[in-house]
């Protein structure tokens, strides 16, 4: 039986200037201020039946508060036209209480895993608007609680050493993340500003696999299918900005859509191809279909309301190929070198268009001293000046984005290790956070 408890405090501040050039709207600026807590129990008990048979089952309470203040001298206009100094207050906590079993068993060339998880979970999220120029407030409560249970099989065969074949189906649970959710500005232009949406719900996700492995006298190679359903997709929305009808501007944020589904094909291996050189490499590709909603209205509406906003529904066949390959180079006992390789195709999402992806990345380790306990390591990552993101949008406005971040960079680094080296830590046990990845601009 093992009890692990984890805690987290998170506490930011950030101001932002927005400056903008024409007439579209004048400059103004943020503050916002957050403050967020984690905490996570875990308690897992292991029984052995025999050698063969083995049964697990744990508690898991995972506790989230999430406070935020934002204010702006001026990001908001009024009814009558006016751009208004405004702050938000948002609270948002979630609470995840779960229980799970899981069993498997070996039967000779054939083994198997059930398992079961439960869960229940109670969000409640609390913003409040004012508007300074007033001292009027709007309250946007929201609560949802509710109870599921995710299921997963596992099935191997191998029917000898060299061959062997894996089928699984389960269930899992992609929950907003903070960005999300957040009702403040992840960021603004003058004709777009992007935010989450507080009442999102989670996305579940069913699942079914196929993979076949065969080992190689230097490695192995491994292939497999799958084919996903998913429920309550969460994606991007466009919506016509209501402060202003005229100005043209629109909000980004995020929506829970209708069932959709993915497909794919992975393809992996891990090989030595001499004494001195291995390498593991990965292909994927998938298809996923996307929908989203984008509103427009038309500018050259004289005095445009509600009314005149149209509501389109927009989906797209997303097509992603991932390939990425790692070496390692075994030069003396002493020193090796690594070098890395990664490649994605164009990537199509509702709203923007995503160029070719592609870098590379070289390494270096050398122990020394005695027993091998100091080590140098030297990387150089996008050693090529590849890596970028260009990002096209026809959809809600004609935008061309190329961003160039920190990619190109180099570490060195020096260790040493003390003791007998016999002594080992307890490692943590490995575990979903079940928390879909933020949306954003890129």
């Amino acid at each position: 039986m093992e009890l692990e408890v984890d805690h987290n405090i998170f506490d930011s501040s950030a101001d932002t200037n927005n400056l903008f050039s024409g007439a579209q709207r004048p400059n103004f600026l943020e503050f916002t201020n957050t403050e967020r807590t984690r905490t996570t129990i875990n308690l897992d008990y292991v029984h052995p039946f025999s050698e063969t048979a083995k049964l697990e089952t744990g508690l898991q309470a995972r506790l989230f508060e999430n406070n935020l203040g934002y204010g702006s001298d001026g990001r908001v206009r009024n009814m009558i036209g006016n751009f208004v100094p405004t702050e938000t207050v948002f609270d948002y906590t979630r609470d995840i209480y779960s229980a799970y079993e899981s069993y498997g068993k070996q039967l000779d060339k054939w083994s198997y895993q059930l398992g079961l998880r439960a869960e229940s979970v109670q969000v409640d999220a609390f913003a409040v608007d004012t508007d300074l120029s007033n001292n009027t407030t709007t309250n946007f409560p929201f609560e949802n609680d509710y109870f599921q249970l995710y299921p997963s099989i596992f099935v191997n065969y191998k029917p000898s050493e060299k061959n062997a074949y894996q089928f699984s189906v389960s269930r899992r649970v992609d929950r907003p993340g903070v960005g999300d959710v957040n009702p403040v500005p992840e960021f603004n232009t003058a004709l777009i500003s992007e935010f989450g949406n507080p009442e999102l719900v989670p996305q579940f996700t069913n699942s079914a696999e196929f993979n076949y492995t065969r080992n190689l006298e230097k490695g192995s190679i491994t292939g497999g299918v799958f084919y996903r359903i998913i429920e309550d997709e969460i994606n991007q929305v466009v919506i016509v900005d209501r402060s202003d009808l005229t100005a043209g501007r629109v909000i980004l944020t995020r929506g829970n859509f209708d069932t959709t589904s993915a497909y794919g094909f992975e393809l992996s291996s891990n090989y030595k191809v001499t004494k001195w050189w291995s390498l593991n490499a990965s292909f994927d590709l998938y298809n996923q279909k996307q929908k989203g909603i984008a509103e427009s209205i038309d500018p050259t509406l004289p005095n445009p309301t509600e009314n005149d906003i149209n509501v389109n529904v927009v989906e797209v066949d997303n097509l992603i190929m991932n390939f990425r390959i790692f070496n390692n180079f075994k030069v003396t006992k002493s020193l090796s070198l690594s070098a890395f390789g990664f490649f994605r195709n164009t990537e199509t999402g509702l709203n923007f268009e995503v160029d070719p992806i592609y870098f590379l990345n070289l390494g270096m380790r050398y122990s020394f001293l005695e027993d091998n306990r100091a080590t140098f390591s030297l990387n150089f990552n996008n050693v090529l000046n590849t890596q970028e993101v260009s990002v096209f949008s026809a959809r809600p406005i004609p935008t061309q984005v190329n961003f160039e971040g920190e990619f190109k960079q180099i570490f060195a680094g020096l260790s040493y290790r003390f003791g007998g080296g016999k002594y080992r830590a307890k490692s943590r046990k490995n575990r979903d956070n079940d928390e879909k990845n933020d949306g954003g601009f890129f």
